[in-house]
């Protein structure tokens, strides 16, 4: 690949989408050039973001108040400079988000600039300051049952909260923002990739034929850039 610079791929979709699935499909294509992933979930604010946190009754109203499917949730200005070094050229120390902590932790990861960057999370395209970084924009569409399902699988098998918790949450916050910060981007992105259904419960992965599929017109586009 000849570029002055890495390419950045912006991948994203709503909760449960499967972007993440298809992020691990795009990096193995792109693993002889050289890939990275990017994920945006380390940059939630620390707790210190918001208040003091000294006590159990401080951390839970704090943690009460946040919605974390909106933008405002994530240090924005950080990832953007973060992202911009990258491009650069220069390695990055990201910050690592602790779900159970609702915090970061003090280690950081270590990110080396690569030919391909992959920018994956609810807020890719969805925050100003990272559009003029962007080489490619792709949004994972996929119906709003499925996401739900697969977002209630996650949260309560994998993460121990209760089927009400997860719905009250969903109903609350997270289909509000979805419809106001994600959902847009879909009329700006590059290319749309239809998720026709990767099941819920179960083997949650696609299968090779549907990983395939999802892949193709991306695979074209970067083929079509002499990206790859």
């Amino acid at each position: 690949m000849s570029r002055s610079s890495p390419y950045l791929i912006a991948l994203t979709g709503g909760s449960g989408s499967g972007k993440s699935t298809v992020a691990e499909a795009l990096k193995a294509l792109c693993e002889s050039i050289g890939v990275v992933v990017f994920a945006e979930d380390g940059y939630y604010w620390p707790m210190s973001h918001y208040g003091p946190a000294d006590t159990e009754e401080q951390r839970t109203q704090i943690i009460s108040r946040v919605n974390y499917d909106d933008p405002i949730s994530k240090e924005t200005s950080l990832m953007a400079r973060q992202l911009a070094d990258l491009k650069a050229g220069r390695t990055i120390e990201q910050p690592i988000y602790d779900y159970d902590a609702h915090d970061r932790i003090v280690e950081t990861l270590t990110i080396e600039p690569a030919p391909i960057i992959i920018l994956e999370g609810i807020h890719a395209l969805s925050v100003p300051e990272l559009k003029p970084l962007i080489d490619l924009s792709i949004y994972v569409d996929t119906p709003d049952d499925l996401r739900l399902a697969r977002r209630l699988r996650r949260d309560v098998l994998d993460r121990g909260r209760s089927v009400e918790s997860v719905l009250a949450q969903y109903l609350g916050t997270v289909r509000a923002a979805h419809y106001r910060h994600t959902y847009p981007a879909m009329f700006e992105a590059d290319l749309v990739i239809a998720d026709e259904g990767l099941p819920a419960y179960g083997q949650v992965r696609p299968n090779d034929e549907a990983i395939a599929r999802m892949l193709a017109p991306i695979a074209d586009r970067l083929k079509s850039e002499g990206v790859i």
